[in-house]
């Protein structure tokens, strides 16, 4: 198989300037990662790793600076004054708690803006009357949203009843707010602002009831970056100075004061207990601070008082007054990243607790808050782990890039024929002698209101769609001639027709395109959840129509009503399915295939849903898959096969084969999916970003990673579950241990011949003396003894090369995980790195694109210079 291992992709990501985590009432924790150009990307956390689901694209030339969630799960008092019975009191609020949650931005532009999360675009924006947002929390009851302004005043936006609206605003100060948060019982607020003060607002008056003053540096004002209030009312700042304050909440005075860090404190976090504290800044380290009764963390000293009895209590107070001395100290500290760290955030789920990074060297982060800083994080590339920013067109040897508003289109390099009669003898990984590099073929800057949403090139490379927020665009890319580099693109100004989504559809936005072998159509899913068939064979006239309409995944009831009305274009309704509003508010259809005959097409939402239909037909099938372990699955990456059966991987691990045409698991996969998947493969950090398939090898399927690529043979069993997988570690496993054993039967042999040469010796000294009279016959008994002793020799060597160093080389392989009576199929490389597209574009020819993190660092601001002293 031949591979173009390709680095040309010049995707720069921007950095991360706030992480959110969904509160603690939302039963799917999500994050938001809100990145510097507006972006903001959507992550599910699934058994502690982070899965990333979606991207809500920024507006062009947006900034980003804070984000927030809110998630009302209480009434207020003119709420409870609306229900006379406290049946219809537990109705509204069950209705409150069923909602999906809602997220908020703001950024140097002055505005604040809703995001509607399923459709991917702005649901409500307004002024915060105070120029720049530099911050912005939600108080505990998810009722109001308080904003930090440039101008130095708090505003406080109400949210109640899926409002936001301006409600009032608090005395003014003369310096612009960095840092806000609100206390536990919601009655004060906390801000940190640039003259050097922490101040202390009661939130029902509005009036400062406290300030708190920071030293300064020479003449400069001290900056308070970050606050945060922890559940027994201790407030904690970080500052320019790279100190970590902790104030007492009675006295409002320094408690404790430690310098974390060797430059700015830019963000704080604290998990759900208030126990743990973590800061970090300019000097990336990420440090953690945890709470102390005398010698034991808070947690655990309350762990050993609660096993006490009555009288060891009250001698533990007598012998220390009035009980061990509580106070903060520095734990531990780690370097996640490069540079600086903007964001910190730890996850409101109690049960698998993570701390989450991120900054201007774009990577995000991830470990157990409780296992630092001994844990390992896991980084989550600088790109988005899914096949959507890449597209290949597999006859034209052509790749496309989208980024922001951009558009990249470069042509594949060639290699120079290897004769078959070397092609057998090259090894795995051999490089080919290139005569044609790869070629810059196009970069084009399209007119968009949001960045780039989704794009796709056709096979051929003739055609190029692309789509943001407001709708989809379509090009046909020409040639000054078959061999010329001279590319010019153009706008076909007719598409989409105006029907490919219906006329009460508002979002027309295309989150996924997928073209068909023969070019004479393209399917789109839209933000609204339509997947709509489009016949373009007759481009070059600019004419367009919509052939059909799927609406398999919009399922409430009153979709399924309006979509079963539409009587201007094809359109298979979907059926009514009983699903809670929070689901609802937060799906999106992410993902799309379509077979090889292009009669099927398989789509896929953030909510696990899968449905089959065919192109050309009004057939639909929900592709239902079992529960593994009380969890629902949710696919990461679909294909269709050689044989038009569709294939999914899943977050957890597992690889499915759908029969399209029984509508029902394969007899491979109902046996092996949930149960026969190799551990190594199933419990991957790295989550499946794709899937493809080679034309030479019907029943094989290869599933793509950011870090590994695997080749899965849907005829093979499985193989062991904790067999070696990576086919350069099983081979270096197979040497060592050969030569390891090699060694041990050449010292066995030595010892062999030692020990018959002893024998021998003991044999001549216990010998009788014969005298001179026995003459031939003596001579004869000692030739005897000596071939005896070297049949003997022979034969013991004979039993320990056949016998015993077979049987342990192959016992020692399989303790490895290497076992030869047993298939060995998910075949593992980890040769390519940093993957952001992988698909075959002949038989045996495979694309690998990769975007190497040595060569984003290279483009990123300086980083903050550590002193390092040597002796």
């Amino acid at each position: 198989m031949q591979i173009h291992r390709c680095r040309f992709a010049d995707y720069l990501p921007k950095a991360v300037n706030a992480i959110e985590c969904t509160p603690s009432t939302v039963s799917q924790q999500r994050l938001a990662v809100g990145r510097a150009n507006g972006d903001i990307e959507i992550w599910g956390v699934y058994n502690g790793r982070l899965l990333y689901e979606k991207l809500i694209p920024g507006i062009v030339k947006g900034s980003l600076e804070t984000i927030a969630w809110s998630h009302q799960t209480e009434l207020t008092a003119d709420d409870l004054e609306l229900f006379d019975t406290e049946a219809e009191r537990e109705a509204a609020k069950k209705r409150l708690i069923e909602q999906p949650p809602r997220l908020f931005s703001a950024g140097l532009n002055s505005v604040i803006v809703e995001w509607d999360i399923a459709r991917l675009v702005p649901k409500a924006a307004v002024d915060s009357y105070g120029g720049a947002v530099w911050c912005m929390a939600t108080n505990h009851a998810q009722t109001q949203l308080a904003v930090g302004t440039e101008d130095g005043h708090i505003r406080i936006f109400d949210l109640t009843d899926g409002k936001l609206v301006y409600q009032r605003c608090f005395d003014k100060i003369n310096s612009r707010i960095l840092s806000v948060a609100w206390s536990h019982d919601d009655e004060t607020i906390v801000t940190g602002s640039a003259d050097s003060c922490v101040r202390v607002w009661t939130a029902n008056t509005g009036h400062m009831a406290s300030r708190m003053t920071l030293p300064k540096e020479g003449k400069l004002q001290t900056l308070v970056w970050a606050v945060t209030v922890l559940k027994n009312r201790t407030i904690v700042s970080g500052d320019s100075r790279g100190h970590v304050v902790f104030w007492d909440p009675v006295m409002y005075v320094a408690q404790q004061d430690f310098r974390a860090q060797g430059a700015d404190v830019l963000c704080l976090a604290a998990d759900a207990t208030g126990n743990t504290v973590f800061a970090s800044g300019v000097d990336p380290k990420v440090t953690q601070f945890k709470l102390f009764a005398g010698s034991k963390p808070v947690s655990l000293a309350t762990n050993d008082d609660a096993n006490k009895s009555k009288k060891e209590k009250k001698a533990d107070k007598r012998a220390n007054g009035l009980g061990p001395a509580i106070k903060w100290q520095l734990t531990g500290f780690r370097r996640y990243h490069t540079h600086d760290v903007r964001a910190l955030c730890v996850s409101s789920k109690q049960s698998s607790t993570l701390l989450v990074t991120g900054g201007v060297d774009t990577q995000v982060t991830a470990c157990f808050a409780s296992d630092f800083p001994n844990e390992h994080p896991f980084r989550q590339p600088c790109f988005p782990p899914v096949d959507s920013v890449i597209s290949v067109a597999s006859k034209a040897k052509t790749v496309l890039q989208h980024q922001e508003t951009t558009l990249k289109l470069w042509e594949l390099g060639k290699a120079e024929p290897v004769p078959e009669s070397l092609g057998n003898k090259m090894e795995s990984g051999q490089g080919l002698q290139i005569f044609e590099r790869q070629k810059d073929l196009l970069r084009m800057d399209i007119s968009t209101k949001t960045h780039i949403l989704s794009s796709a090139i056709s096979p051929s490379g003739t055609l190029i769609a692309a789509s943001d927020s407001a709708g989809p665009k379509l090009y046909c890319i020409t040639r000054a001639s078959e061999d010329s580099s001279v590319v010019r693109a153009r706008r076909l100004r007719n598409f989409p027709p105006a029907n490919f989504v219906p006329e009460y559809s508002e979002n027309r936005g295309v989150t996924a395109f997928c073209f068909t072998s023969d070019e004479k159509r393209v399917i789109m899913t839209t933000a609204d959840g339509f997947v709509s068939v489009v016949d373009v064979s007759d481009w070059r006239a600019d004419k367009f129509a919509t052939v059909r309409r799927h609406c398999g995944h919009r399922t409430n009831k009153d979709q399924v009503e309006a979509d079963a009305g539409c009587d201007d274009v094809a359109t298979c309704p979907g059926r009514v399915k009983s699903t809670l509003p929070a689901d609802t508010g937060m799906c999106t259809v992410v993902k799309i295939a379509i077979s090889h005959s292009d009669k099927y097409v398989a789509t896929g939402d953030t909510n696990g849903t899968i449905v089959v239909s065919d192109a050309d037909g009004s057939r639909s099938t929900l592709v239902t898959l079992p529960h593994s372990r009380g969890n629902k699955e949710r696919q990461t990456a679909l294909t269709f096969d050689r044989k038009d059966n569709l294939v999914i991987t899943t977050a957890l691990g597992h690889v499915f084969v759908w029969n399209v045409a029984k509508a029902a698991l394969t007899e491979w996969s109902a046996k092996y999916s949930r149960t026969g998947i190799p551990a190594p493969f199933e419990r991957s950090m790295d989550f499946v970003s794709g899937l493809v398939t080679n034309a030479a090898e019907p029943n094989v399927v290869y599933a793509w990673a950011t870090n590994h690529i695997t080749r899965i043979d849907l005829t093979m069993p499985p193989g062991p579950k904790r067999a070696v997988l990576n086919i350069h570690k099983r081979k270096q496993i197979e040497t060592d241990i050969l030569k390891k054993v090699h060694e041990e039967k050449e010292q066995a042999d030595r010892r062999l011949e030692r020990q018959v040469i002893k024998r021998k010796k003991r044999e001549s000294i216990s010998a009788p003396s014969v005298d001179s009279s026995a003459g031939d016959n003596a001579m004869e008994v000692e030739s005897e003894a000596a071939g005896a002793s070297m049949e003997e020799l022979a034969a013991e060597k004979d039993w320990s090369l056949n016998n015993d160093w077979s049987l342990t080389y192959v016992a020692r392989l399989r303790e490895a995980g290497i076992n030869f009576d047993e298939p060995h199929n998910f075949r593992m490389t980890q040769r390519y790195q940093s993957l952001m597209h992988a698909s075959f574009v002949d038989e045996n020819t495979m694309v690998v694109i990769e975007r190497p993190w040595i060569d984003v660092t290279s483009l990123l601001p300086l980083a903050y210079n550590r002193h390092r002293f040597v002796r």
